[in-house]
């Protein structure tokens, strides 16, 4: 069972803030907000209930519930108990996870358009093949068609391609969402191919500036903040700096230069960054750039998809122009050198 969705938690989230702040202690709002959450983790629900009762906090019963809540939100829970914002905390996740969805909306509508091209390309790219099978073969269709199935042709191959290649894609999907497969390799690979890591490294970055002006303006210590932010980010090219930014921290640099020395994050966040130090606006700073690389992640994820949309188009072309030069060949000038021959 996958924890709990974006959506869900969204709605948990805002209803939580708004729930303590209408002065509800966090055992009558978790009460109150847990049916929110749906009916596939009652157990978790159930235990979490039980240990309020006993006095235990918020996010160490959620720390106990790791099929159930991700691990972002039992930190910044236990950031909002630590400096007494817990209602802001909820207010920050449920933005946060309401950004979430609409950016995983936006990506899901430009790619579903390509997507759908590639298979109806497959399948068309399939009906010729069987169909050139039957014209060029040496019997009438009845005969042909076991032998086509049967035999190692090249209508054979292809579906042996296709079942391997969406079979592949269906399982990496489904293993994904089912959380058996850890999705930050994925990602990670994606962040390291020239022309597409842009968008999944400006996600990434939104996240970490998301999460570090939270924690930052709920006044949490500076190397817990960098941990929380980096590890946010849920980006291996980020999260493999997390030691040497902890190491410059611990030896008194300011934010800038801890991040600077890796030679990972954006110069852009950097020069924000080293100007919110100085004028001691960094959590408002970090807020104006999560929105900003919000931005061009989308941007980015919109030009990737049109890339993809061409890519496609570009493919069947191709494939159309081949087939037409096959039958040329077989139907035109192969009878003409066979009368002339």
């Amino acid at each position: 069972m996958p924890t709990v969705s974006s959506k869900r938690l969204a709605s948990f989230c805002h209803q939580m803030g708004v729930s303590l702040k209408a002065g509800l202690d966090t055992r009558k709002a978790f009460g109150t907000c847990k049916h929110l959450l749906g009916k596939g983790h009652t157990a978790s629900l159930s235990l979490i209930t039980d240990e309020l009762e006993q006095g235990s906090t918020l996010h160490e019963c959620i720390r106990k519930c790791p099929k159930t809540f991700p691990p972002l939100l039992s930190m910044l829970v236990q950031v909002g108990e630590l400096s007494g914002k817990t209602e802001s905390a909820f207010k920050g996740l449920a933005n946060y996870y309401d950004n979430r969805v609409a950016l995983i909306r936006g990506f899901f509508k430009r790619v579903t358009w390509p997507v759908l091209q590639f298979v109806i390309a497959t399948g068309v790219v399939g009906l010729v093949l069987f169909i050139m099978g039957m014209l060029l073969g040496n019997g009438g269709a009845g005969e042909l068609l076991p032998s086509w199935i049967a035999d190692d042709s090249l209508f054979s191959k292809y579906c042996g391609l296709m079942f391997v290649l969406y079979g592949f894609a269906g399982g990496v999907g489904y293993g994904v969402y089912m959380q058996w497969l850890n999705i930050e390799v994925f990602v990670g690979l994606l962040s390291l191919l020239p022309g597409v890591k842009h968008p999944f490294l400006n996600l990434a970055m939104s996240r970490f500036c998301w999460t570090f002006s939270l924690v930052h303006n709920a006044g949490v210590d500076a190397e817990r903040s960098v941990a929380m932010a980096i590890k946010s980010s849920g980006n291996p090219v980020y999260i493999k700096t997390l030691q040497p930014v902890l190491d410059a921290i611990r030896n008194n640099e300011d934010f800038y230069s801890a991040f600077a020395s890796t030679d990972v994050y954006p110069a852009a966040f950097l020069s924000s960054l080293m100007t919110a130090e100085q004028a001691g606006t960094i959590s408002e700073s970090l807020w104006q750039e999560a929105a900003t690389f919000r931005l061009k992640a989308e941007s980015q994820l919109q030009w990737l998809s049109k890339v993809c949309t061409g890519l496609i188009y570009g493919g069947v072309a191709v494939f159309i122009i081949i087939m037409i030069f096959v039958f040329y060949k077989t139907f035109i000038l192969n009878p003409i050198n066979t009368i002339l021959g």
